[in-house]
């Protein structure tokens, strides 16, 4: 009896080899054959899933979003202050999963320059980020747009930072720069 495969359950797999790939050796790295080795496949079983590395990164993009918007909709019932302030510590590099997601965004920002694929999905996500910060803020539209980019530069911002001088942003100083860039006494 032949053996039935997950199949979304394997592709989210693939998707975890492709960001660890990426992560440890750059986006260019991320070659078919690179990923089926990383994922413990031939390039073959690969090839069932995805059609091409193109299909793989837009998947593996698409996946670590996915991820950090689920961890925002486990927190339905807290006030909505307190419901944004715990999505965007979340969204800080403060964990290996938020970090994980951090290099492999950053790693398709520099690819989405020159794919347009990529770059669409990356500009849908940041509208989708926004409006989610836009709709917990007081104010008009403009307003609240407004509030919404300044809290999104902030958490960019820290990231960046925690992602390139890791010693001098712990979690604690990342979390406590968003509560003041937030106007949140610790």
């Amino acid at each position: 009896m032949p053996k039935i495969v997950d199949v979304d359950q394997r592709r989210a797999e693939l998707a975890d080899a492709t960001a660890r790939v990426i992560a440890r050796s750059g986006i260019d790295a991320a070659s078919m054959r690179c990923v089926a080795a990383e994922a413990g496949w031939t390039t073959g079983t690969l090839s069932h899933y995805f059609a091409n590395k193109r299909e793989l990164l837009a998947f593996t993009l698409e996946t670590s979003l996915a991820r950090l918007r689920a961890r925002a909709a486990s927190r339905v019932g807290l006030a909505p202050v307190d419901e944004l302030r715990a999505l965007l510590v979340d969204a800080l590099p403060i964990t290996d999963e938020s970090r994980l997601h951090w290099v492999v965004t950053l790693a398709f920002a520099a690819q989405a320059t020159t794919d347009d694929g990529l770059a669409l999905i990356q500009q849908q996500a940041n509208q989708q980020f926004l409006a989610y910060i836009a709709e917990r803020q007081d104010g008009n539209g403009a307003q609240r747009r407004a509030e919404a980019e300044r809290i999104a530069v902030l958490v960019d911002g820290i990231a960046v930072q925690a992602l390139f001088d890791p010693a001098a942003w712990p979690p604690n100083r990342q979390v406590a720069a968003l509560d003041a860039g937030l106007g949140r006494r610790r």
